[in-house]
This record gives structure tokens, C-alpha cells and sequence, in this order.
């Protein structure tokens, strides 16, 4: 609590030293600089909205940024921002989980994920499937800091990422790309955007493969995709997207303490593997009405395949899901009383059966749907030109039909989230914004089951969230500062956690999400950048047995810091990665010691010249030792155990770009 209440006292006073010049003064360009058009979003929103006007913390990276941070998936992207974590429980890639807010071992099903505005987040604890979408295909990533509930529903409670990927332009153009690393690692991709008249188009390929930094940690992946957009009319345009992929990999498992000290790079599981699957199709449409507003829907068609073979613990999975979704949404934008105001109203469908089996010991069986439909609602009200107030309300309702070998249970409960927020823009692209929201996450199927005992826990109940939250935005000195300041607090109730004692997931007493950040960008000069950014989060449990505990796998403090140099056709950027020490998974009694923190320094370069890149990227290049995740287990031969990550990554290649209008 400490911490918070300095970090509070160091935004005010930092809002208040610049708050003043900033709205006393224009801001012009400065000399020799390309003036800033204000920059968009379409997240908070689900509309293209200026992000002076949205009462949240939005960040936004760009295609040209994702290539210069030489990732080669969306969590090692997102790995830079102030307020994600992201842990890799194998070092490849393959099992990366995202915790914004500080959710801990349930972090990846706290944050909602969307390609294009459409849910990908799998109904069971599985996670997100990362490796199926290539970076390379991003166009830009937005965001969305904090509970999203509103406008998403499920798994919104601690933030939103809205990957949005390539469409075609004008002419025909061709990018290409191919790369080669240490750990045996290399990737191609290649693509073609198009565009003629009415008619436009991306279409790509891209590989990746890794042997890995561990023994049995080889990870292949392949992925095609393609986007088409056909405007019938100057008023209707038609979209279609399809999308195909596929990812084998190794699983090293956990290490504990002495097989670290003899070897930190080698696997006891003699067999672990998995594979995942996934094809996609959508159509949907656009349609001016003119007067009358603007009417979007999207119907889609998702196919996932995913097969493990956990031999370390007797077990084989395979599971297939398939999913529909229907999603529409009608804006009108309308003086109202003369003041701008924007009316979202607005419905998400979908419908998942999921269907596998387990063998261990014995079979089980399981076959899941979920049914959710859900209504929203939202309305953008100018109370001055630069003065808006955003409400907005959700309700959804899932209906749950569970079977697991001869059990069933159906389960049904609508819940609703809303959002009151006001931004104050006072200056171009400068805001000061304050908002209060309820949030909600129903349980994923499998949190209801117990494998082992055959069982389904019917008392498991919804998740509820009340959140606060403020920050600012600012833009300083002919746009050469930029501060991008929150601060928020979110009590939970009935958060779910996984209890080891008796193999089922339960729902916990009251917590506590509370934290801060800055992020400081300055550019002195034309071709010189630097940046920091500083991140507290304090998450504890503030009722029942654990009572003023942490909650595990969250760090107190995260941090980065870095120089950014851009010349001519150079770009290079050197950055100290810090990540605080934390309590191990599975320690809610907060009575062991803590995983240790740990910092990293990376280094990235690209250079252009004419139609192509030369770049070459380096992580961690001081070779530091250090682990993503670990977990305390009292019960076993080894109270501590580990998932390693890798000591210095190299990865240099060839970028290639040419077309003609």
C-alpha cells in the first residue's frame, strides 16, 4: 500500500507540472518534424473513435513496430507494454499466458482476445492458441487497459487485445520475409496485398520453426490466411476472411531445484507433445444508411483440433471444438440537443460445442456446449466539444449443457456489466478520463469438472468485479513528451482459483486488484527516442483464510527502459527489461519464499535499403538465468519447481518488399 501511495503522489505531481504548459499553449511541430494526424482506435469502442476521446488507457502497436521488435508471437509483442505480464511456461512459444491486472494463475481467462473484433478465446482453461497467429499478418494491436465488459462480456475483466490484421490497398504488392536464429530456429513468411477498383485483397503463408533452448522443446507451426473485401456499392461493402493453421510441439515440463543446478536446459518428461489445429471462415457486411446510420454484422465458422500426449502424467487428450458466431452492431451518429452524439446499440452470438476425451487410468468423456447471447449497448454524449461522457450497459446470458462420463449439470445465470467514464481532451491528442465499470467472467467448462474424482462442481458459481479507474494522457513541448499516466482499483468477488488439495476449482473470498503506471516517451531531438515505463500492481486476497495475502505470480513492480536511435534507413533500440520477484503458483498462504526477479537486456536492428530490410535481433544477449513460472508444491519430493527460460536468443534475416499502384 506504500508503493501505491507514492506512485499516486508521484503521478499527481508530474500531472500537475505539466497539465498547465500544455493547455496555456498551441502545439505546433517542431522544426523539421511531419505534423501528427491524432491517432484512432477502434477497441474501447468497437467503432473507429479518436483516443483523446476514450475515457481508458489504450496502447497501439503498429506493423512497423512489431517488425522492429523482432517478436515472433503476439505475447513476445506485448511483452513491452507497462501493464501486461506475460509468462512462457516452455520458452518456445507454445504455452504463453497474458496477465493484465494481476490475476495470477488465471490470468489468460481475465483478458478477452479478438482477431478482427471475434472472440478467440476458448471456452476451457486452455488458453489462447497463440501460435497459430503469425505476427507477420498484424497490421496493428490494440490494448484496451482495464475491464472491457461492456462492449466484450466474458474474460473482459482485466483488459482487451484486439488483433487487427492486413487488408488489401491499391495495386498489387509483395512482402516477403525469411529468418535464422540460434536454437536452431528459422521463419518465413510471404504475402500479397492487392487491390483494384472495388475489389481488394491479402493473402499470405508464413513457417516458423525452433529446436528449442530445452531438450524435447521443438516447436513447428504453419499458418495461411486471407482477407477479401468487395465494396457492391459506394454504400455496401462485403467482407470475407479465412484462415488456416497448424502447431507440433514439445512439452519439457517443470523442473525442481537440483535437476536446475545440474542442467537447466534438459526435460524429464521423455514424451510429453501436443498439437493444435484451427480453421476459420467469416462473411460479413457494411452498410451506409446514410441518415440513418452505419450497420455491421459478421457471421463466422471456427474448427479447432487440439491433441496432447502428457505420458509424465499417464494422460492423452484430444478435444475438438467447433464454434458459430453472429455479431451485429448499428451506429447512429446524430446531433442531439446540438452536441455530437454516437449511439452503439449492439448483439454477440455464439455458440460452442465441445467435444474429447481422456485417457488415463480410465476413459473419460466429456461433452460441453455453451450458448451465449448477449445485448450491448453504448452512447457517446459531447457535453463540450471536448468534454465526453461514455455509457454504456451489457447483458448476457450463457446456458451451459455439461457432461462429463454419466454426469450432467445445466447452468444458466445472465449477468450484467456497465461503464460510466468522461474524457476531457485539452489539448490535441492530450486527455484527462475517469471511469467506473462492473465487470463479470463466468466460469470455462472445465473449471466446473474434476478428472479425477469424474465429478462437476455445481456450486461453482460467476465471477463479479466493481472497478474505479483515472489517467491521463499527455503530449508536451511540440509533441517531443509524451506521459501516459492510470492509476485503478477493482475488487472481486467469487474469483475462481484452483485448489490442489482436492483437484477442483473454487470460488475464492473477496480480492483486491489495485495498481498504477507511467509510461514517459521523450524525443529530444529528430532521430533520438528515449522511454521508461514503471508498473505496480497490488493484488491480495482481502477476506477469509488468506486474508492480506498476495496473490501468487504476480510481481509488485515491472519496468523497462530504453534508447531508440532512427537514421536515415537505421533503426536501432537497446532496452533493460526488469520483472519483480513474486510469490510460486499454488502458494496462496503466501508461506514459501519468493520466485526471484530478474532483468534482461535486449538489442534490435534494422536497416533499409531500397526494397529491403537487413535486420537482427537479440534477447537477453547478457545470458541471465531466470524463470517465467514456477509453482510450490508442499505435497511433493521437491517443494520448488521451475519452467526455465532461455539465455541469449539471436535471430537475423531478410525483409523484402516491392509493388507497383
Amino acid at each position: 500500500m506504500r508503493g501505491l501511495r507514492c506512485f499516486c503522489l508521484f503521478g499527481a505531481l508530474v500531472s500537475i507540472f505539466f497539465c498547465w504548459p500544455v493547455a496555456a499553449s498551441e502545439e505546433q511541430p517542431r522544426e523539421g518534424q511531419e505534423p501528427t494526424m491524432e491517432e484512432v482506435v477502434v477497441t474501447a469502442t468497437r467503432h473507429v473513435q479518436e483516443v483523446q476521446k476514450v475515457p481508458a488507457q489504450v496502447s497501439v502497436i503498429t506493423s512497423d513496430q512489431i517488425k522492429a521488435s523482432g517478436a515472433q508471437s503476439v505475447p513476445d509483442v506485448l511483452r513491452e507494454l507497462g501493464g501486461v505480464i506475460v509468462r512462457d511456461l516452455n520458452g518456445n512459444g507454445n504455452n504463453q499466458v497474458i496477465d493484465m491486472a494481476g490475476f495470477g494463475e488465471s490470468a489468460d481467462r481475465h483478458v478477452a482476445v479478438l482477431i478482427d473484433g471475434r472472440r478467440v478465446n476458448p471456452i476451457d482453461m486452455s488458453g489462447v492458441r497463440w501460435t497459430l497467429i503469425p505476427v507477420e499478418s498484424i497490421e496493428r494491436i490494440e490494448v484496451l487497459h482495464g475491464a472491457g465488459s461492456v462492449l466484450y462480456g466474458d474474460n473482459a475483466t482485466g483488459g482487451v487485445i484486439n488483433i487487427i490484421t492486413k487488408e488489401g490497398r491499391p495495386g498489387i504488392h509483395f512482402d516477403g520475409k525469411a529468418g535464422y536464429g540460434n536454437l536452431g530456429t528459422n521463419s518465413e513468411y510471404a504475402a500479397v496485398e492487392f487491390g483494384k477498383g472495388p475489389v481488394s485483397g491479402y493473402v499470405g503463408v508464413s513457417r516458423f520453426r525452433t529446436d528449442g533452448y530445452r531438450d524435447r522443446s521443438e516447436t513447428e507451426r504453419q499458418s495461411g490466411f486471407g482477407k477479401a473485401r468487395l465494396d457492391a456499392t459506394d454504400r455496401v461493402s462485403l467482407l470475407f476472411e479465412l484462415n488456416g493453421g497448424r502447431a507440433e510441439y514439445e512439452l519439457p515440463g517443470s523442473l525442481t531445484e537440483a535437476q536446475m543446478a545440474a542442467d537447466r536446459k534438459q526435460s524429464v518428461n521423455p514424451s510429453d507433445e501436443g498439437m493444435d489445429q484451427d480453421f476459420y471462415v467469416g462473411v460479413g457486411s457494411e452498410v451506409d444508411l446514410l441518415d440513418w446510420g452505419l450497420l455491421k454484422f459478421k457471421l463466422s465458422k471456427r474448427a479447432e483440433d487440439r491433441k496432447s500426449n502428457m505420458a509424465s502424467w499417464n494422460s492423452n487428450m484430444d478435444i475438438d471444438t467447433d464454434t458459430n458466431g453472429l455479431t451485429g452492431q448499428y451506429i447512429f451518429d446524430k446531433m442531439l440537443w446540438g452536441h455530437s452524439n454516437r449511439l452503439t446499440l449492439g448483439i454477440d452470438y455464439y455458440g460452442v460445442d465441445y467435444k474429447g476425451k481422456r485417457i488415463s487410468w480410465s476413459t473419460s468423456l466429456f461433452d460441453h456446449d455453451k450458448d451465449s447471447i448477449a445485448y450491448y449497448v453504448e452512447d457517446e454524449f459531447s457535453l463540450l466539444p471536448n468534454l465526453i461522457l461514455n455509457v454504456g450497459a451489457r447483458y448476457e446470458k450463457p446456458d451451459f449443457k455439461l457432461r462429463l462420463d454419466t454426469t450432467r449439470y445445466e447452468y444458466e445465470d445472465g449477468e450484467t456489466a456497465w461503464n460510466v467514464g468522461i474524457a476531457y481532451s485539452f489539448t490535441q491528442g492530450s486527455k484527462v478520463y475517469g471511469r467506473i465499470y462492473r465487470s463479470f467472467r463466468y466460469p470455462a467448462v472445465d473449471e466446473y469438472t474434476n478428472m479425477f474424482s469424474g465429478t462437476i462442481n455445481t456450486g461453482l458459481r460467476q465471477e463479479r468485479a466493481m472497478g474505479y479507474e483515472v489517467g491521463t494522457r499527455l503530449w508536451m513541448l511540440s509533441r517531443s513528451v509524451l506521459i501516459d499516466m492510470r492509476l485503478y482499483s477493482m475488487d472481486m468477488e467469487d474469483e475462481i482459483a484452483y485448489n490442489p488439495a482436492t483437484y477442483e476449482n473454487e470460488n475464492l473470498d473477496e480480492t483486491r486488484h489495485r495498481g498504477g503506471e507511467i509510461n514517459l516517451k521523450v524525443t529530444p531531438v529528430k532521430h533520438l527516442s528515449f522511454y521508461v515505463n514503471a508498473v505496480y500492481t497490488d493484488a491480495k486476497f482481502t477476506k477469509g483464510q488468506y486474508d492480506g495475502n498476495k496473490i501468487p505470480l504476480v510481481p509488485e513492480w515491472k519496468g523497462r527502459a530504453g534508447i531508440e536511435l532512427a537514421y536515415g534507413g537505421f533503426r536501432g533500440r537497446i532496452q533493460y527489461n526488469y520483472v519483480d520477484e513474486r510469490f510460486f503458483g499454488n502458494d496462496q498462504a503466501n508461506e514459501a519464499r519468493k520466485m526471484d526477479g530478474y532483468g534482461t537486456l535486449d538489442l534490435y536492428l534494422n536497416y533499409r535499403y531500397r526494397w529491403m530490410d537487413l535486420f537482427l535481433n537479440a534477447n537477453n544477449i547478457l545470458g541471465k538465468k531466470y524463470s517465467d513460472y514456477g509453482f510450490y508444491n508442499p505435497w511433493g519430493p521437491s517443494l520448488y519447481n521451475y519452467y526455465p527460460m532461455p539465455e541469449a536468443i539471436y535471430f537475423a534475416g531478410i525483409r523484402v518488399y516491392f509493388g507497383k499502384k
